[in-house]
């Protein structure tokens, strides 16, 4: 079921979000041919960043891009503030680790990850960490802990082709707050959310909210509307011939072929072609 459910515990002093994205995610998958095991890491990138783009306050795009010198050289996700997701990934096929071996290092070797937010009107923020632990899971919670010093909790947990997240935050601690009281409330939170079942995730009779409910009942739970993630792609013919008009005349002739220069979309494959009384 694709949603992006947030809510609050213990009188908003820990935040979360569900993120479920499976329509989204076989819509962009769609696109491409793509072996399975980028289709899973994709899966995981998407909700990934969905979950990070929730934590934040934005009006314009969220990127998460993965760099590396590994099999997969890139997995580049947008999302936007309405929660639209485009994805592409560049890799090696013939260097691709098993399904079942899908780590940073089997991935990625020595890579980094690139959060960045960019806003009309605004400078953009981006931040940069190395790929650190076994997983993107892994990576992220360091980005937390160490470059955000929030602190967080996520579980990932993969299944039939669909991903699931849960991910739970500490709240800046409020002026009659005692660390001790609001540190052993996190544990408790904490142990909850990761007794969840892959039945429970997994399952279309439980909708997100009762899921919630279920963890979470005894602790002050407040769920507020959720949003819908879907692929969609910004690419249109008029962006990529102002990319074209760039180039020089001589340039854009090295492109030609039988008379056509054809672009296309890393995006969502769509072909764009132009000729050269497109330029006159």
């Amino acid at each position: 079921m694709d949603s992006i459910m947030s809510f609050i515990l213990e009188n908003a002093r820990f935040k979360g979000v569900y993120i479920g994205a499976d329509k989204a995610i076989q819509d962009i998958l769609d696109c491409h041919s793509y072996p399975l095991v980028i289709q899973k890491i994709l899966g995981q990138g998407v909700v990934l960043s969905l979950a990070l783009a929730q934590s934040i306050k934005y009006q314009g795009v969220f990127s998460f891009q993965v760099r590396s010198a590994g099999p997969v050289q890139s997995l580049f996700i947008n999302v936007t503030h309405d929660k639209q997701v485009r994805v592409y990934a560049v890799y090696d096929e013939e260097k691709l680790p098993s399904d079942e071996d899908l780590t940073n290092e089997s991935l990625f070797g020595n890579g980094e990850l690139l959060f960045s937010v960019t806003q009309l009107g605004q400078e953009p923020y981006q931040g940069i960490v190395s790929l650190t632990g076994q997983t993107l899971t892994d990576t992220v919670l360091d980005y937390f802990k160490l470059s955000e010093q929030i602190k967080t909790d996520l579980i990932l947990q993969q299944k039939d082709g669909k991903t699931r997240c849960l991910m739970i935050q500490q709240m800046p601690l409020k002026e009659d707050d005692e660390f001790e009281e609001v540190a052993s409330l996190y544990e408790t939170v904490d142990v909850l959310m990761n007794s969840v079942k892959d039945s429970e995730l997994f399952t279309d009779k439980l909708a997100p909210e009762q899921l919630l409910y279920r963890l979470f009942h005894a602790n002050d739970l407040t769920v507020y509307e959720p949003s819908v993630p879907h692929f969609s792609c910004a690419c249109h013919k008029d962006q990529m011939k102002r990319f074209l008009d760039r180039l020089t005349a001589k340039e854009r002739e090295e492109l030609y072929q039988d008379g056509e220069i054809v672009v296309e979309c890393q995006f969502c494959q769509t072909q764009y072609v132009f000729k050269h009384e497109d330029f006159n």
